[in-house]
């Protein structure tokens, strides 16, 4: 059984023969089951003889997917498949290549598991440090955010701070107000800041005109959250704290010690570590 990531495209198509074993037109209608039961019928097109295309699926759900493609017409007949769709683990920031290439390793399988565990724990750890993640979502999804400390003003529009997000494409702002409240779509709205997607930089603000933020309510923002794509300098971090961790081996209590210049104690913090990500940090506010 085929298994895709969350998010991504599924392309579908079909070929119907008749008796003869010859491409034949007939009626086509594909059905598509999610794993809670909802099903679609995506739209088809027929660029020749016997062949049936259907509009792109993406998989909005983690879990077992099927389908049925059901002919009839010239030829009468039902073929069903099926495929699995899952939600992957985070994504790291360097790869073993690269990380092997710091630490001088020329060996095809040189203690990969370790440094595999190194490199995905220096990733996590560079999420917490910024306060945010450098990777993209593979598929949008809802989050809401009490305005409050978030809204400032440029102008005479009011600014809305909310997570990072990779894209406009999909972008779908409503906003509530009260407890249990109705969400209302909002027509009109301007992610900022401006060119963040020609800086490689994500989205994480949202201009109101004509103030529509309800301040004692809650907006809910629909997008793909995370970066565009990771910053060189995260890369180097990350390359950089894989290598220290995997050399923590050698010092498990901490100190480091050799036979020339005796033993010293390993720094808590790396400086250039904290240098390649600081300017990506978020300050916290009290």
């Amino acid at each position: 059984m085929t298994t895709y990531d969350l998010g991504d495209g599924v392309n579908l198509e079909h070929l119907v023969y008749d008796r003869d074993n010859e491409l034949t037109a007939a009626t086509v209608v594909l059905t598509v089951t999610a794993p809670d039961g909802t099903t679609s019928t995506p739209s088809l097109t027929n660029p020749s003889t016997g062949r049936y295309v259907a509009d792109t699926v993406i998989p909005d759900q983690v879990g077992g997917w099927s389908g049925a493609w059901m002919v009839t017409g010239a030829v009468t007949d039902l073929v069903t498949f099926a495929f699995t769709v899952a939600d992957p683990a985070p994504p790291a920031y360097t790869d073993i290549t690269t990380v092997k290439a710091a630490l001088g390793k020329t060996t095809d399988d040189d203690r990969d598991d370790l440094i595999s565990a190194a490199i995905i724990a220096g990733a996590r750890w560079i999420d917490r440090r910024c306060g945010r993640r450098f990777y993209a979502d593979l598929a949008a999804t809802a989050r809401v955010f009490r305005p409050g400390r978030r809204v400032s003003c440029d102008g005479s529009d009011a600014v809305l701070r909310v997570d990072d997000f990779a894209t406009t494409a999909g972008l779908i702002v409503e906003t509530a107000t009260g407890i249990g409240g109705t969400w209302t779509a909002v027509a009109t709205q301007e992610a900022g800041p401006d060119n963040a997607d020609s800086y490689g930089q994500p989205w994480n603000r949202i201009r109101a005109p004509g103030a529509w933020i309800p301040y004692t309510g809650k907006v809910r923002i629909t997008a793909r959250w995370g970066w565009p794509a990771v910053p060189d300098d995260i890369t180097q971090a990350n390359t950089l704290l894989a290598s220290r961790l995997y050399r923590r081996k050698d010092s498990p209590q901490g100190v480091l010690g050799n036979a020339e210049w005796g033993a010293i104690r390993v720094s808590r913090m790396d400086p250039d570590v904290e240098a390649l990500i600081a300017p990506f940090m978020i300050p916290l506010v009290a």
